[in-house]
């Protein structure tokens, strides 16, 4: 019954997909009332059949269910098969995306009413929902990374969603560039963990380390994962492009930078804590990098005066707090946690265009009354030190600047040899200019 269910899950997002698609690209002209409710009717199939999932899992929890499949792709020993796993953690995520991702085609209804592009708003949200549902249920990083690419791309879209403008294809690109460096850990750990491991399968790795002799290869694949949670997760480094993203529409804001996309980062180190528990090192790296983020983010959020950004620089907070409770073991709570939060920020980036509004009905404003932290890091600096501090969160620690330069030298061979290249041609074209006068 369970794996019935699941195919059919499975299969409903991916042929609203194929069928906007072939709208989409035979360009086909929708009417918005007609799509609005296809969209909305859609959410309510998936939102029912996920929940059906979810009580179906808890009930069986802590079991789950294993589903392999033919293999797609065979090259030498290499094989990429169809490797699901069906458990409480992959359904209460997939429950989390399709009544989210509901409530933003319900909003968008009328956030988006008349907007030119709409029908490409609800293809690409129609899109992450897919993703999000196969990095779910994913049971390999080969697969993973599937459902990891659709997300980082709609992602990427949504944010140069009003592409006239300039500011928003710049933060799309600086998006794409975060997520491209930090995907390659990705492919990096799933190269490496076929090569000594012979697979990348979640359930099989932590039981083959027993025999494996490689230990800094086999910490340097946790090292890969981790790595490739930064970006979508916004820790640092790669903080910086989160705020930025919040050039989208504020639907997509909400349910890529507050609730879903933002939180793959610690779904990630969740299917992948049973490796990480045999090498503490490991838990250490992931709790330090949290801990600093959240310092990080919550200094320099409080310099930020907009909504939207403030509430970003809020969830790198709260994500660096979750990447705190994973490495401590606390694996449950954290799913919790992402729950509680995920769905939090979501009305909170939907409220935040009516933030005056809500000031001025508060009855506390009225009163004149101050609101005041009861508990505050602030009170153990001296005055001299908390204005230094203040300072530097004002230019965000200088982020930019690091990362700006970091990729400069990254990119420097790809200049240099551009840069040769046009002079070799320039040379060729001199060259056949002096042959043809001689003829």
């Amino acid at each position: 019954m369970i794996e019935k269910l699941f195919h059919t899950i499975l299969t409903i997002p991916f042929a609203w997909v194929g069928f906007l698609a072939l709208v989409f690209f035979t360009k086909i002209t929708i009417p918005e009332r007609w799509l609005s409710e296809s969209a909305k009717f859609y959410s309510m199939i998936m939102v029912g059949m996920c929940l059906a999932l979810f009580g179906m899992t808890y009930v069986e929890s802590p079991s789950s269910l294993l589903l392999d499949y033919n293999e797609l792709i065979n090259v030498g020993t290499y094989q990429f098969k169809m490797r699901f796993i069906v458990d409480l953690l992959g359904s209460t995520y997939a429950l989390l995306s399709s009544i989210l991702i509901g409530i933003i085609f319900k909003f968008s209804r009328n956030y988006l009413h008349k907007e030119e592009g709409y029908f490409r708003f609800i293809f690409l949200m129609s899109i992450l929902l897919f993703g999000l549902i196969v990095v779910s249920f994913a049971r390999s990083l080969d697969l993973l990374f599937v459902g990891w690419e659709l997300v980082g791309t709609t992602s990427v879209l949504l944010i140069g969603y009003f592409y006239a403008q300039n500011q928003p294809v710049r933060h799309s690109v600086k998006a794409i560039i975060s997520y491209r460096l930090c995907d390659m850990g990705i492919l990096a750990a799933s190269a490496w963990a076929h090569h000594y491991l012979h697979s990348t399968d979640f359930v099989l790795l932590p039981k083959m380390l027993g025999h494996a002799h490689e230990g800094i290869a086999l910490i340097f694949i946790g090292l890969f994962v981790i790595w490739a949670s930064l970006a979508k997760a916004g820790q640092l480094p790669m903080s910086s492009w989160l705020p930025t993203a919040m050039e989208g529409p504020t639907p997509s804001s909400a349910i890529f930078y507050g609730a879903l996309s933002v939180h793959l980062g610690p779904f990630l180190l969740m299917r992948f804590h049973d490796y990480f528990s045999h090498f503490p090192v490991l838990l250490v790296v992931i709790g330090v990098i949290g801990g600093v983020s959240a310092v990080y983010a919550s200094l320099v959020g409080r310099t930020r005066s907009d909504a939207k950004t403030m509430l970003a620089y809020a969830t790198i907070t709260q994500v660096g707090i979750i990447y705190i409770e994973i490495a401590l073991g606390f694996t449950n709570f954290a799913l919790f946690h992402i729950v509680a939060h995920a769905s939090l920020r979501t009305y909170q980036f939907l409220r935040s265009s009516s933030i005056i509004q809500d000031f001025y009905e508060n009855p506390v404003v009225i009163q004149n009354e101050t609101i005041k932290r009861k508990l505050s890091f602030e009170k153990f600096l001296s005055p001299q030190i908390r204005k230094k501090v203040y300072v530097h969160a004002l230019h965000g620690f200088h982020l930019d600047y690091f990362t700006s330069q970091v990729l400069n030298v990254l990119c420097l061979p790809a200049r240099l040899y551009i840069k040769w290249e046009n002079q070799w041609m320039e040379y060729d074209r001199k060259l056949l200019k002096w042959i043809v006068g001689k003829k």
